[in-house]
């Protein structure tokens, strides 16, 4: 009982050691390719428990099985529970840098959006965290909302990604939705994708529906600017929606809090499951593959969007089984 005591106290000073140590600087991988890009999209994994972990470690396991990762989208909920008190809070190592770790994980940035439980208190730490590059400076978050371009085809950016705040008081929307329009109406080479990602999603098959002031004001932002996909979080599951005419709705909000149960499944939902998981996607000048993955790391489903593809995400996102039947329409 003695010794069993005595191990016990040696583990939890190792783990407060290893908690209170500054993570290493992350040095960014070298040598890929910026004709492709690849990203992992998950929301509301800021819990801090084992499910965010698991995923996590789910997410290691998939980069390394597939040999890419250029970067983490966090769509928001960064942290739960006690607000932040300051950029060196001990929840920055439980819940971000010690969290995600491994060969590729270690190496790549995290672009992170502000989720509702991130306000009112710990937005204001994880943009100082973002703009003094603290920790392992992978926290990427200049300011509450902003863009950025990633790889490079001919010249031009393969794809352009706009960062929202849809958590941010509302009389702020109309500024992001003039960001929207100055982000991709910009003079200069055309992106090649052009994608956003916000905490919010506009359309939404779960329990915690859709936002009316999102669908009137933010989708015809999206579409007047040709946008291809929304990722999102907010409801604790995972669902690809697609409707005629609009971007593709993505919400990969299983990332480490409690799931969200869904409904019956509605005509324009595509795919739905209430699981922890993520999602990745892998982009180049041809074509954009979607896939959503379990916390165990195993795909559950995929999709490719071929960019000669004439219409929207409605009849150009398609099933992998599906993309000979594509090809041939798009001729």
């Amino acid at each position: 009982m003695l010794c069993s005591g005595a191990t016990f106290a040696v583990a939890l000073i190792a783990g407060g050691y290893w908690l209170s140590t500054p993570p290493a600087p992350y040095v960014p991988l070298s040598g890929l390719d910026p004709a492709s890009v690849s990203m992992i999209a998950v929301g509301d994994q800021g819990s801090g428990n084992l499910q965010q972990w698991r995923v996590g470690q789910a997410m290691e396991r998939v980069a390394a099985n597939e040999g890419r990762l250029n970067m983490v989208v966090f769509l928001g909920d960064n942290f739960y529970g006690k607000p932040l008190g300051s950029t060196h809070d001990l929840s920055w190592q439980t819940k971000f840098e010690r969290v995600y770790s491994g060969h590729w994980l270690s190496h790549v940035p995290f672009y992170a959006v502000l989720g509702n439980h991130d306000y009112p208190v710990s937005q204001q730490y994880e943009i100082e965290y973002g703009q003094q590059h603290k920790g392992s400076g992978r926290w990427q978050m200049p300011m509450n909302f902003y863009v950025k371009d990633f790889g490079d085809v001919d010249g031009r950016p393969l794809v352009r990604m706009v960062f929202l705040d849809t958590s941010a008081p509302r009389e702020s929307l109309q500024q992001q939705i003039d960001f929207i329009d100055q982000a991709f109406q910009a003079p200069g080479p055309v992106p090649v994708w052009r994608i956003a990602a916000s905490h919010h999603p506009v359309r939404d098959q779960g329990q915690n529906a859709e936002q009316s002031d999102l669908v009137v004001s933010l989708l015809p932002a999206l579409q007047r600017n040709k946008v291809d996909l929304l990722l999102s979080g907010h409801d604790h599951n995972q669902q690809l929606v697609l409707r005629a005419g609009e971007p593709a709705w993505v919400i990969s909000g299983a990332g480490g809090q409690t799931l969200d149960p869904l409904d019956s499944p509605a005509p324009d939902s595509t795919f739905a499951a209430a699981r922890a998981g993520f999602a990745k996607l892998d982009l180049n000048a041809h074509q954009l593959r979607l896939a959503f993955y379990s916390d165990r790391g195993d795909l559950e489903t995929g999709y490719r969007w071929a960019r000669e593809c004439q219409w929207m995400a409605k009849g150009c996102l398609l099933p992998e089984a599906m993309q000979g039947t594509t090809a041939q329409l798009a001729q």
